[in-house]
């Protein structure tokens, strides 16, 4: 397995278990703003930016991993990787800012699915095919000897 191959299976494996933290932090900030206090006003949330800014950067090491690993992956991690920029735009976008959650949930499937797919296709593989023998198998004991004819 080359490389860029292994760098990108950890990758997604991180890049799944942080996106379920950036869960877990907007959760923690939304329950422990104040009452009457806007939650994105308020700075509880501000553990869940900043890890917001370290998921970006995960999904561009993960694109610059897949283009390394070759082999497509390359598209669905661009693909993750528009998501993720898109995450701090419906954050701000008032009324829809619903799709924020919802944009996170589809990050965490797609997250989800290259880490599978990453995992799994490197075990499942077939290994290599092994040489072909040099030299033909042993004559058996029970081969007749060339000078008599006669069975050993």
């Amino acid at each position: 397995m080359n490389t860029g191959r292994i760098i990108y299976r950890y990758l997604t494996a991180l890049f799944v278990i942080d996106v379920l933290l950036q869960f877990f932090l907007a959760g923690a900030g939304v329950f422990s703003a104040g009452p009457g206090t806007a939650a994105r006003d308020s700075s509880t949330l501000d553990p869940h930016r900043f890890n917001g800014m370290i998921i970006m950067l995960l999904a561009l090491l993960l694109l610059i991993a897949a283009l390394a690993a070759r082999g497509g992956r390359w598209k669905w991690a661009l693909a993750l990787l528009v998501l993720t920029v898109l995450q701090p735009v419906l954050a701000i976008a008032g009324a829809a800012g619903g799709l924020h959650v919802l944009n996170a949930a589809v990050i965490l499937v797609v997250g989800a699915t290259l880490a599978y797919r990453a995992w799994r296709t490197d075990r499942v593989r077939p290994p290599e095919p092994e040489a072909a023998p040099a030299a033909p198998p042993a004559a058996s004991h029970a081969a007749s000897s060339p000078a008599t004819g006669e069975q050993q």
